[in-house]
């Protein structure tokens, strides 16, 4: 066998192993500090008003774990419109009994992807600010991946 000048020992490879892990360890750190932190405010709560002072502001949402794992970055997705859906209030108005009273106006939040990768339609969670790992269900409602801007639709009952 030829001598290549180095050589490999058990205790040199976990050394390696360790320093890779420690790395990839501080590379991500924030990431996993989201899911130690509790939420600031639930979305139950969350009226229209609370995200009208939003419109063009960059949400940053965590992928689901089982879309590409726990080391994952964030998509970012910015809020265009914050849509109040006053004909379902009219239309409940009209026979409450059937309905029952709602806690709140139904409402929906467009939201415009600002890089390129898309999310998959689902369950995804704020990865920071005042609704931080509050799960939240997004649908793909528009664009595709060459031409237009993808949209999302977030819609409160």
């Amino acid at each position: 066998m030829a001598d290549t000048g180095s050589s490999l020992s058990r205790r040199s490879l976990l050394g390696l192993s360790w320093r890779g892990l420690v790395a990839a360890g501080v590379m991500h750190a924030a990431r996993l500090g989201t899911f130690a932190m509790p939420a600031k405010r639930g979305l139950e709560t969350a009226t229209a008003e609370s995200f009208d002072s939003s419109i063009g502001k960059t949400f940053e949402f965590l992928k689901p774990a089982d879309e590409s794992g726990l080391f994952s970055p964030t998509v970012a997705l910015k809020l265009t419109a914050v849509t109040r859906h006053e004909n379902i209030a009219r239309a409940e108005a009209r026979n409450p009994s059937l309905r029952g009273k709602r806690k709140r106006q139904s409402f929906s939040l467009l939201l415009e992807l600002q890089g390129r990768e898309p999310l998959g339609p689902g369950l995804h969670e704020f990865a920071r600010g005042e609704f931080r790992r509050c799960p939240i269900f997004l649908s793909r409602v528009g664009g595709s991946d060459n031409h237009l801007p993808i949209r999302y639709e977030a819609v409160f009952g």
